[in-house]
């Protein structure tokens, strides 16, 4: 199975886990201080380096970016990642801090699940997999709540099993948070044939 490739954003830092399991690290601006903190060395860097101003290194491969530009850097190595058929992409610092830049990362992954890929969004306090047609199993996390929204304009075929509220091939739509603080009951499955749903496991 491909690796999935890493994007460490410039947002609030979140820890890094599990980066090492992935198989292509992009560093967004300030995100390669993240890394560097760390002893770790990108793949790829991107972005027009406003947030972060220091040497980068030199033998690292680098698109740069406009400071006037339509794409985020965020959004320009989503872009990136999945122009290279990128299946999978876990996104770090990406969440926390500016709600704008949160709103533009959730809208980031919906243009990766739209284009193949599905997306994993790890924080210290939320983790969220965005992704369509298909399952996804959710295993309890005790402390933990349980959300689903519709990131499209609706969300067809959607079922939550396994949990205290169940759903069964129902239509969900972004103008209602039907899907909002679930319980698990044992392990969720929970699946959407249409639309673009993100799965939200936030510390409470």
């Amino acid at each position: 199975m491909e690796k999935p490739w890493a994007i460490v954003s410039g947002g609030r830092f979140s820890p890094l886990t599990d980066l090492e399991k992935c198989g292509y690290i992009i560093a967004c601006d300030k995100g390669y201080v993240y890394l560097a903190e760390r002893g770790l060395r990108p793949d790829l860097l991107v972005g027009d380096f406003d947030s972060y101003t220091g040497p980068l290194p030199q033998e690292v491969p680098r698109l740069d970016l406009p400071v006037e530009k339509d794409d985020t850097d965020t959004m320009a190595a989503i872009r990136h990642a999945v122009t290279q058929g990128c299946k999978e992409i876990w996104l770090y610092c990406a969440l926390g801090g500016r709600l704008d830049h949160l709103l533009g990362n959730l809208q980031a992954a919906a243009f990766a699940v739209a284009h193949g890929a599905r997306v994993r969004i790890l924080d210290r306090e939320n983790e969220i997999t965005v992704f369509t047609a298909d399952t996804i199993t959710v295993p309890p996390r005790a402390g933990w709540s349980l959300s689903v929204l519709a990131l499209t304009d609706q969300c067809t075929g959607v079922s939550i099993h396994g949990t205290k509220y169940e759903l069964d091939q129902v239509t969900v739509t972004n103008t209602f948070p039907i899907g909002i603080s679930n319980q698990w009951h044992g392990e969720a499955r929970i699946s959407v044939e249409t639309g673009i749903l993100a799965i939200l496991e936030s510390r409470m």
